[in-house]
């Protein structure tokens, strides 16, 4: 902090627990008196050639091997060689007197372009600025420097991931408000209208009460606040300990929880499980230091409350908490040559291990800051999508839900919607489907590439993958008329596989069907050990005899039987159709009002069936043609 206690700070690295390329960028530590720690080794052990001299805030980055780029404490910038970079004095910042004086991103989608936020203390303003780490053959410059964000800001920033895992939120507090602002940074830049979030206590009253930390929780959905304040809690009763929600898909902070409201709260840090909350006092010469545990996977709000466990440290000046890639958290403790160190924070109680001066960073000295890291937070990527294939009928059935098992939440990411492409264009509407776990009959042996999009609130996941079909199934066609009278009896053929099943029960090739109304049949065709489908409907007319027809008024035929011609004589205009006993049709023309000659000289003998029909009657009837 800025009073009493001078001298240090620390550098963070958030929420990681394992050593991926990623977690390597804050492995090593800059902080307090020019001390140092480098956490590419386990244990890590102590950098002695910093060149940074905060009491508080500070922030490091390294590339993805784990070599330094640069650090800073908010007032300077200094690159690998520990030199300052050009152009990189005069920043805005606390200068070594600000909790969270500085927060470093890249650019998404950059190699060589970082963000430098930075707070002025005690209610000052946030600033950005922008260095190039391709200028100055690699150790970089500053090339654009001290761009206002906004007046007014409390000594709080943190940086975590947007759930698409490329973006990132800046957010941070206003002073004199309860108003969260969470700032979008994508390839594009800053997006400079924040996302705003009205909620907890107002802060103000004391410009101390603009001090301590804020937290996100690895899994980005818990969101916790340190507010200090140097005496008793005031009446807007804003010291002490809050937990709130976090949406890292849209910014938004909501549900303050009232943890405590003690004085002096400073530093915190969530275990690397996401279960524990940890916060420090930093209590300025005054009284003991206290560290708090609070499980805030507990039932309830209250359960949350009443799980707090503390205990005395033994000393004044404790300060900032931050979690190494080791998942150990770390405490900063003013004008200690070491620091101290929770071993297992994702246990319970005294089985934390806490160990005072654990680690030796002689002849340096700690302040009351360490670093601040993004919290490296990403959505889970989903497994690969199965399928079963049984000649060339796909069933697709979609991945696991994605989950992160962190914290209080196991299923997370569920996504919202799929889209299925099969890779079959050839087969029209078919080759799209919006199901879950479709199915899909391909025509054809081959390979194909099917894509399967998982829409998300965060982000669309695409999988993609090869599906080779080497065996074709059966291909059933049946054969009969689907437009018959009603009484009529008539044999319908299936071919095209090797056995059959009807969804009649019968197993032969042909079957006799009689239904008095439209029906709809199945029938089943398996061969090579794979079975498909067809699916027809007979459908049922009344079919008038002649006499009955022409009693109506509408149609008049005759003769029947007929040689060549047939005469129907029609009320209206319409047509008629001549079907065979197949049901394929065979003739068909237009109906004028009188009478009409039908030539059918070239039909083959044999009955036909005969449909009448205009825009507002259809009459079917069976008819004779002789040779």
């Amino acid at each position: 902090m800025k009073k009493a206690l001078s001298i240090v700070t620390l550098i963070l690295l958030h929420f990681i627990s394992f050593r991926t390329a990623a977690q390597l960028e804050y492995s090593k530590w800059y902080f307090g008196n020019y001390a140092g720690l480098d956490f590419a080794n386990n244990p890590p052990t102590a950098i002695l050639n910093s060149s940074l001299i905060t009491s508080e805030g500070c922030a490091s980055i390294c590339d993805n091997a784990g070599n330094l780029l640069f650090y800073t404490e908010g007032g300077s910038i200094r690159n690998s060689s520990n030199a300052l970079m050009a152009n990189g004095s005069g920043l805005f910042g606390g200068g070594g007197t600000t909790t969270q004086a500085a927060t470093i991103v890249k650019l998404p989608g950059s190699n060589t372009i970082f963000y430098v936020f930075t707070l002025q203390a005690l209610g000052g303003n946030v600033y950005y600025s922008i260095v190039d780490m391709s200028l100055a053959a690699g150790s970089g410059s500053v090339v654009s420097k001290n761009n206002l964000l906004y007046n007014s800001s409390c000594e709080k920033q943190i940086m975590v991931k947007h759930c698409n895992g490329k973006d990132i939120w800046h957010l941070s507090h206003e002073n004199g408000t309860n108003n969260f602002r969470a700032y979008l940074i994508t390839s594009s830049g800053i997006n400079l209208s924040p996302i705003i979030s009205s909620v907890g206590d107002q802060i103000s009253g004391s410009t101390l009460a603009t001090q301590g930390e804020i937290k996100i929780s690895p899994d980005g959905k818990k969101l916790a606040m340190a507010t200090y304040t140097a005496s008793v809690p005031n009446n807007l009763g804003n010291s002490g300990y809050r937990l709130f929600d976090f949406d890292p898909s849209t910014g938004v902070v909501s549900n303050s929880l009232v943890l405590n409201n003690q004085p002096y709260a400073y530093g915190l840090a969530f275990s690397p499980d996401g279960t524990k909350l940890y916060g420090s006092m930093a209590p300025a010469l005054i009284t003991n230091a206290i560290i708090y545990q609070w499980n805030v996977c507990a039932s309830t709000s209250a359960a949350i409350v009443a799980s707090q466990y503390s205990f005395d440290i033994g000393l004044v000046g404790s300060g900032s908490m931050q979690r190494g890639i080791d998942g150990k958290i770390y405490l900063s403790v003013g004008n200690q040559q070491s620091i101290s160190v929770i071993h297992n924070p994702n246990s319970t109680g005294l089985a934390m291990g806490f160990t005072l001066n654990s680690l030796s960073i002689a002849p340096k000295m700690c302040g009351l800051g360490l670093p601040n890291f993004i919290n490296p937070f990403t959505k889970p990527s989903p497994q690969a999508f199965t399928n079963t294939i049984a000649c060339n009928q796909v069933n697709f059935s979609p991945p696991p839900v994605p989950t992160f098992t962190s914290g209080c939440s196991s299923t997370p990411y569920p996504p919202s919607g799929y889209l299925w492409d099969f890779g079959e264009p050839s087969s029209g509407t078919a080759n799209t489907s919006s199901l879950s776990s479709p199915n899909h009959v391909y025509a054809s042996i081959g390979t194909y590439t099917v894509k399967l999009v998982l829409l998300n609130a965060c982000t669309n996941d695409t999988l993609i993958q090869s599906v080779n079909i080497t065996t074709l199934g059966p291909t059933p066609a049946v054969t009969g008329p689907t437009l018959i009278c009603k009484g009529d009896r008539y044999n319908y053929t299936v071919s095209g596989g090797s056995t059959y099943l009807w969804s009649t029960g019968s197993t032969a090739t042909s079957v006799a069907l009689q239904p008095t109304q439209t029906t709809v049949y199945t029938v089943s065709a398996t061969a090579n050990g794979c079975t498909q489908s067809k699916t027809f409907t007979v459908t049922v007319n009344p079919c008038l005899g002649i006499e009955d027809l022409q009693a109506a008024g509408v149609w008049k035929v005759f003769p029947n039987p007929v040689v060549n011609e047939l005469k129907i004589e029609s009320a209206f205009e319409g047509n008629v159709k001549l079907f065979d006993l197949n049901g394929r049709l065979v003739f068909e023309t237009r109906l004028q009002p009188g009478e009409n000659n039908i030539n059918i000289s070239d039909l083959n003998g044999g009955v036909y069936n005969l449909q009448l029909s205009n825009p507002s009657l259809t009459r079917n009837l069976r008819i004779v043609k002789v040779e």
